[in-house]
């Protein structure tokens, strides 16, 4: 009993003392920070770069410091060798995963279950809450009273702009989307300063999309728009991301004169985009969904695929692409003209193969859902009966996809669908006393395809 007593004692200590430990680095941090500041103060002090570059390593220091025990730590079984016990620990769901979360004194560490990989670090207790700001700017000033520390500035730049990035990515998957839009945007506008002056594009769209996400459409648009001027358009996605940002703004609409101009500025975007991306799906199905809502031609936007394809008529994705929008359009059997074709153009062209095949799918299941709400036998056989052949029409498409398809994941898919549609198919001829021409027998394949076998 006494060793217990005095086993427990010892982790009660230890326990202590790291939170005592964690506790004195903020406190220490804090005071060097102070006193970095306080020579910024001086007459003397606050001419020299020296003192503002001090300034600037304090303050990444303090912001460190809350986590300094754990600079160290990748995987959880690390807390151990270093004495690190969690006050409380929790499974939580992060983009739909189970993740454990570990709290602390002063931060809550997050590791992958299973393997307890760190997947990041959240500091619950700052030293400074705006300490990254504050390095930054003392960096800056430091860098105006003398450029030729830029080198040493830069790589603080750097360092600062990776844990604003670090921030903006725990915020955006904690769900906290205004904080990660101002810490991806941080990261962006502390990247693009010189010395360092390497301008982040990307941490500027990722700020452009949690603030949408986050409902801040005007703070979304302004974020692409410095996209543009940097010469960024994420390969045409920062287009539509602009036009709905902007045609949001319909709701608050007050007349038709602000609805036309409204949808005008979307257009327009759009319209930019197309001139780039002729070809980019996303751009071009809003494009017509917009020209007819304005009453416009939409036929136009398809002369580009009409004048692509003059060009390249061997290329498959051009049909597919096109037939694509025609099927959001609700263009159905055009659409299914287009996916034939690309497949003629280029018989080993798989993608063209899967949407044939998801396309007689597809249809299948709509006449199976209204065979369920029909009442009239006639017309109930009738739906039946163009379930049952559009099943079949779906077949050999997705097992030409299945048998090219030079990707694991692409023959999965096909082996489930297969595997789905073969069994209803074998049902079928079941049920109407028919013999079965094989489905059975693929059904089976497909079934032990996917089982490994």
């Amino acid at each position: 009993m006494r060793m217990k007593k005095f086993l427990l004692a010892i982790a009660i200590m230890l326990a202590t003392a790291s939170a005592a430990y964690a506790q004195n680095n903020i406190d220490n941090a804090k005071k060097a920070a102070e006193k970095a500041k306080m020579a910024t103060l001086d007459p003397k002090g606050a001419v020299k770069a020296s003192s503002w570059i001090n300034l600037g390593k304090k303050m990444f220091d303090a912001y460190n410091a809350p986590v300094k025990e754990f600079s160290n730590v990748q995987f959880k079984v690390q807390l151990n060798e270093i004495g690190a016990k969690p006050k409380r620990t929790e499974i939580v769901q992060i983009d739909g995963k189970p993740v454990e979360k570990l709290d602390f004194d002063n931060a809550s560490l997050y590791f992958n279950t299973p393997g307890g990989q760190l997947i990041f670090t959240e500091i619950t207790k700052y030293a400074y809450q705006d300490a990254l700001e504050q390095s930054f700017e003392a960096y800056k000033k430091g860098f105006s009273l003398d450029p030729k520390k830029g080198k040493e500035i830069a790589s603080a730049f750097k360092d600062i702009s990776e844990k604003f990035l670090a921030e903006a990515t725990m915020n955006y998957y904690l769900g906290r989307l205004d904080k990660a839009s101002y810490n991806f945007e941080q990261a962006a506008l502390v990247s693009a300063e010189p010395p360092y002056a390497q301008v982040d594009t990307a941490s500027l769209f990722n700020a452009s999309v949690a603030a949408r996400m986050a409902g801040n459409d005007d703070k979304s648009k302004e974020l692409l728009e410095k996209c543009l001027e940097f010469g960024y358009d994420n390969e045409g996605k920062v287009y539509p991301a602009l036009y709905y940002v902007t045609i949001n703004k319909l709701a608050d609409a007050g007349s038709a004169a602000d609805t036309l101009a409204i949808q005008n500025k979307a257009k327009a975007y759009l319209q930019a985009g197309i001139d780039k991306y002729p070809l980019n799906q996303e751009i071009v199905v809003n494009l017509i969904n917009l020209k007819i809502q304005m009453n416009e031609n939409p036929e136009e936007i398809f002369d580009l695929f009409t004048k692509a394809k003059q060009q390249d008529p061997k290329n498959a994705s051009l049909y597919a692409v096109e037939a694509d929008v025609r099927a959001k359009l609700g263009m159905k059997e055009q659409a299914l003209e287009g996916y034939k074709k690309s497949v003629e153009v280029d018989p080993k062209y798989e993608y063209g193969y899967y949407c044939i095949g998801k396309w007689y799918y597809d249809a299948a299941m709509e006449y199976y859902n209204a065979a369920q709400r029909e009442d009239d036998n006639a017309k109930y056989a009738a739906l039946v009966d163009s379930y049952v052949q559009n099943l079949e029409n779906s077949v050999a498409p997705l097992e030409t996809f299945f048998e090219i398809s030079t990707s694991e994941d692409n023959k999965v898919v096909a082996a489930q669908y297969l595997k789905s549609i073969c069994y209803n198919l074998y049902s079928a001829y079941y049920r109407q006393d028919k013999a079965d021409p094989g489905y059975k027998a693929k059904q089976e394949k497909y079934a032990a395809f996917l089982k490994g076998e």
